[in-house]
């Protein structure tokens, strides 16, 4: 028997995530014109600089071209729709919470490839020299959200032992 999304609310926090994803990339590029500006500083540990990445995290397999997009953007989608089946079979709502920041991240990233060929990432935090990698909305949504179901789901098996 198939079962119904189980709430509004989840389908919701996708969605939220992927627009504010989308809004602030669009924002950065077109009208604060952030790749003509190159880094701007925003805080002593945080600074905004564009970086389309063209691979996957920490720039990983960049060197594709078209055929890799296309792989990526077939990848995504196949994950959102296993990711979807997942909430539908989920009796948690903590586990379906964290799969929705991953959904919303995944389609940010994913419209990113299909818009601009590249993801586009521009939060770059830093601590005196040494800098992480620069990220988005999207990636911070993904990695919660990944944190979230580990979290809840290694709780769930030491109560289980």
């Amino acid at each position: 028997m198939v079962k119904k999304f189980p709430n509004i609310n989840f389908l919701i926090t996708s969605l939220s995530i992927f627009f504010i994803d989308f809004f602030t990339k669009y924002f950065l590029l077109n009208f604060y014109d952030l790749e003509n500006k190159g880094k701007v500083f925003i805080t002593p540990f945080m600074d905004f600089v564009l970086v389309y990445n063209p691979g996957i995290s920490y720039g990983l397999f960049g060197g594709g071209g078209e055929i890799q997009r296309v792989v990526l953007i077939v990848l995504s989608l196949l994950i959102i729709s296993y990711l979807i089946y997942w909430i539908r079979e989920s009796n948690s709502n903590f586990i379906s919470f964290g799969i929705c920041l991953i959904i919303g991240g995944a389609l940010g990233n994913m419209i990113d490839r299909i818009l601009y060929g590249k993801v586009i990432d521009f939060i770059s935090l830093h601590v005196f020299d040494y800098y992480w990698y620069v990220f988005n909305i999207a990636d911070i949504a993904i990695v919660s959200g990944g944190i979230s179901v580990l979290i809840y789901s290694a709780k769930d098996s030491f109560s289980n032992s």
